[in-house]
């Protein structure tokens, strides 16, 4: 067997990995604040769990994604759940898009009136507009140039992350992080406690990645490359993670009740970082957003005549834009953990049938 292992691409791969998951929503700050900062001090073991979630499922599914070589990625689903489940799940996945879009969309409001001190409507429907003429005039090449965002967006978060990470680490014992924490944190928990939080980030997350993540093991030299690269992938994500939760915790009281607490985080270097910042997540907005709208409009089109395309996109650029009037951090604390509790059953099928394999044919 092939076990050719070039650690450039390895290190390609596990970037690619991490940037994946490290896209706007993250960029943003919400979701690690309500994942795992608003838990205080004890987020630091919902870090630790999704380091090592994260890297034996990055292990796993980029491995099968080798040995699989799916012409379809998509059909990953089906070979771990069967083709009921899996269809079931690919169109679960599908309303899941809806919904990124829709908190996409909700974020750049949220930036615009948070950052720029403008009305939250100039943000989500500028945004929205966008989109739309994007998927209407087909200008898929300014969205791969834009797309191109996504590696800044990872350099800016874990750089301003590091950062005030050594900066602010003494600052941690000052902090109201530990037995009584302010009444916000409590209420934008995503569950009851660190642990299920942090598996819901984690399940969430490879409900929507899975698919990525097969293709990208597919185009490894070998199983044993794309192993490497899904775990060191994995460690990268949770680091990235780490760094971002502990600044929030050293910062508690500027952050806690923010839409966007990374560019606070950030002002908190320069006011011109935290410019830069803005502008580098409202590119990684759009650069998400854009094909993800387009996508949710292909699929309807299957059951769809030609003639209504335009039609359809108009529609669901006001549907999207109607969503993302709601607030930024209540969308990020109902859907992500509604995907979540999803994703945990797909997390559950990759398992039995890792476990299966290995103790039926001797290898995963």
């Amino acid at each position: 067997m092939n076990q050719k292992v070039d650690f450039k691409n390895v290190i390609k791969m596990a970037g690619a990995f991490a940037a994946y998951l490290i896209g706007s929503g993250f960029a943003t700050g919400q979701e690690t604040l309500q994942f795992f900062a608003s838990y205080g001090i004890q987020g630091l073991w919902g870090v630790l769990i999704i380091a090592i979630l994260f890297a034996i499922f990055g292990f796993v599914v980029m491995v099968k994604g080798h040995q699989l070589q799916l012409a379809l990625p998509s059909q990953i689903f089906h070979y771990y759940t069967g083709p009921v489940l899996g269809r079931l799940i690919e169109f679960f996945t599908l309303i899941f898009v809806v919904g990124i879009v829709v908190i996409m969309i909700s974020g750049s409001g949220a930036l615009v009136e948070e950052h720029f001190k403008l009305p939250s409507e100039v943000g989500f429907i500028g945004m929205g507009v966008l989109c739309a003429l994007t998927v209407l005039l087909g200008l898929n090449r300014l969205v791969d140039i834009i797309g191109a965002i996504g590696p800044v967006i990872v350099v800016f978060t874990v750089v301003i992350g590091g950062w005030i990470f050594f900066r602010d680490l003494s600052l941690l014992g000052e902090q109201p992080i530990y037995d009584v924490m302010p009444d916000k944190a409590y209420e934008i928990r995503p569950a009851a406690n660190v642990f299920i939080s942090a598996i819901l980030f984690f399940s969430y997350n490879i409900l929507a990645g899975a698919v990525f993540y097969t293709q990208l093991g597919k185009e490894a030299n070998s199983a044993k490359e794309a192993g490497i690269a899904g775990v060191l992938g994995g460690l990268a994500l949770a680091v990235a993670v780490l760094f971002m939760v502990i600044s929030m915790l050293s910062n508690y009281e500027l952050i806690i009740g923010t839409q966007v607490p990374n560019l606070l985080l950030g002002n908190t270097i320069s006011p011109v970082v935290a410019f830069l910042f803005a502008i580098v997540i409202m590119l990684g907005v759009y650069s998400t957003a854009a094909p993800m709208y387009w996508l949710v409009k292909n699929e309807l089109m299957r059951f769809l005549p030609n003639s209504v395309d335009k039609l359809t996109t108009i529609i669901l650029g006001v549907l999207f834009m109607a969503g993302g009037s709601l607030p930024f951090g209540t969308l990020i604390g109902t859907i992500y953990p509604f995907a979540g509790y999803i994703g945990m059953a797909v997390v559950l099928a990759i398992l039995s049938r890792t476990v299966y394999n290995k103790a039926t044919i001797g290898h995963i």
